[in-house]
């Protein structure tokens, strides 16, 4: 008999004609050909070399377990734990089952494309929310994606279906996505309610990202789309039913992305037209932050930090406008302004603590989302640095929170929030840390989820201040923060740091 023959000619130990689909042997022995396929073959009763057996020196489980097929790791590890007894069995176990997500499939509403499509989503989020791949955001969107699972005009599904498709297949087979995404939104008619509100605000953002991720020079055009998020949530009378816990990852979302506009706005010279409101934190994770209780963030930057921008960014604007001014429009007064920016930054000073957030190495591991927030304090300390207080690069607190910064970015080997990464870049003075810095650069680009797709031009505008900052370096005579505002306002488009 040749190796190739069939399972039941093997089993027979007879000669097999290894004919396909089914051997002719078989067929003349009128028998079942159980055909050429891999077959999983068991230990039998009494096979002691083939036996699987569980090898733990604390282990006393000698029962041979049967139905090992569907249990994970953590099943039997918790089947030891029980039969050992002890005190607590089960509180090294508790709250540690890992429950399987909700694919939001439906058949109904979707093809076979959409699906690959919706698929890709799920896997990838990271690549097309920007800054953040929390779980919490991706779950939360495909929940009110399929809301309705019958509704296949749903803006928000035709949003993840167009970022989805530009990532996949580029811009032009993406279009059609985007566009039924804009014509459910232009044709919904009661905004006021809830459900409605939630999705038009959540596909405009969708777009947003979607103008965000286009490799072409319309980038700036990213602007339209946050403005009208801007609008409406600042206007609508509806706003308030969506000040819920359940939706404060949603709310934290478009906080971080105004406090980034607001940034650019700040240093770009070009204000919105008819959208200058002040970013606000609405989600009621806010209040809890400010209580002293520990919560998650949702967007991998702290709060205050990003409350901070805001009063450093909105202190330009309010120089240009009088007292009076301020108290017709119920605004907080510059003195008020002023205290509130002192406080969030001694907060923001203690989270840093004095001797920064980088430790030497130790056992365990450090979470990511931990170093993204810390970097995200440095960068905003620095900032404040510049920005408010005037420093000099060579004060000694500021360089040593330039040299912090660099080295968490040098733990981190890679960076794709671009924010406090062209915050911290344009601080690196002399070869060392420029080296380091362009290491972080050529390894953020590499990066197989990379997300932001614009951190070559982060990349140019650092390089950009380098080069100011070498050219008068002799001379002295220009401030920081003119060379900034300078580079800034040097891109053609107004430039995206999401």
């Amino acid at each position: 008999m040749g190796v190739k023959g069939c399972w039941t000619c093997r089993a027979r130990k007879v000669r097999c004609d290894a004919h396909r689909p089914t051997c002719h042997t078989c067929t003349k022995a009128r028998r079942v050909c159980r055909g050429y396929g891999i077959q999983l073959s068991w230990p039998r009763e009494g096979d002691c070399k083939r036996a699987v057996v569980l090898r733990h020196k604390h282990c006393t489980v000698e029962s041979v377990v049967r139905g090992f097929l569907n249990a994970s790791c953590w099943d039997v590890a918790l089947a030891a734990e029980l039969e050992r007894g002890g005190v607590s069995p089960r509180a090294r176990y508790l709250r540690s089952m890992r429950l399987p997500r909700p694919t939001y499939l439906s058949p109904t509403a979707i093809n076979r494309e959409e699906s690959h499509l919706l698929g890709f989503f799920t896997e990838s989020r990271s690549l097309v929310l920007g800054p953040t791949d929390e779980e919490a955001l991706a779950n939360f969107i495909l929940a009110v994606a399929f809301a309705d699972p019958s509704d296949a005009t749903n803006p928000v599904l035709q949003g993840v279906f167009a970022l989805a498709a530009l990532q996949l297949h580029g811009s032009m087979q993406s279009l059609r996505y985007k566009h039924l995404a804009i014509r459910s939104v232009r044709g919904s008619v009661d905004w006021l309610d809830e459900r409605t509100l939630l999705q038009n605000l959540m596909a405009t953002m969708l777009l947003y990202h979607y103008e965000l991720s286009l490799e072409s020079p319309s980038k700036g055009s990213w602007v339209t789309y946050l403005c009208a998020v801007k609008q409406v949530i600042n206007t609508s009378p509806a706003t308030h039913k969506l000040v819920r816990r359940e939706y404060s990852v949603f709310l934290d979302w478009i906080y971080y992305h105004e406090v980034l506009a607001e940034f650019t706005i700040r240093h770009w010279k070009v204000p919105y037209e008819g959208c200058g409101f002040t970013p606000t934190a609405r989600s009621p994770r806010a209040a809890i932050e400010g209580s002293g209780l520990k919560v998650e963030d949702n967007v991998g930057c702290p709060t205050d930090v990003l409350q901070l921008v805001v009063h450093t960014c909105r202190r330009a604007l309010v120089s240009r406008v009088s007292e009076t001014d301020h108290d017709a429009n119920g605004a907080a007064a510059p003195g008020e302004m002023e205290e509130r920016t002192k406080v969030l930054e001694q907060k923001i000073s203690r989270a840093v603590g004095d001797y920064g957030p980088v430790h030497a190495p130790c056992a365990t591991v450090i979470d990511r989302n931990a170093m993204v927030a810390d970097l995200h304090r440095l960068a905003c300390l620095i900032y404040v640095n510049r920005a408010v207080h005037n420093v000099s690069g060579t004060e000694f607190r500021h360089r040593r929170l330039v040299r912090e910064g660099i080295l968490l970015l040098a733990q981190m080997k890679t960076c794709q929030n671009a924010w406090p990464l062209f915050i911290i870049a344009c601080e690196a003075g002399g070869d060392e840390q420029r080296l380091a810095m362009l290491a972080v650069f050529e390894q953020s680009r590499r990066e197989r989820r990379r997300r932001s797709s614009h951190v070559h031009l982060v990349q140019h505008m650092v390089e950009a201040v380098w080069h100011q900052q070498d050219l008068n370096s002799e001379k002295n005579t220009v401030d920081y923060l003119t060379i900034f505002d300078a580079v800034v306002g040097g891109v053609p488009f107004i430039p995206p740091f999401a």
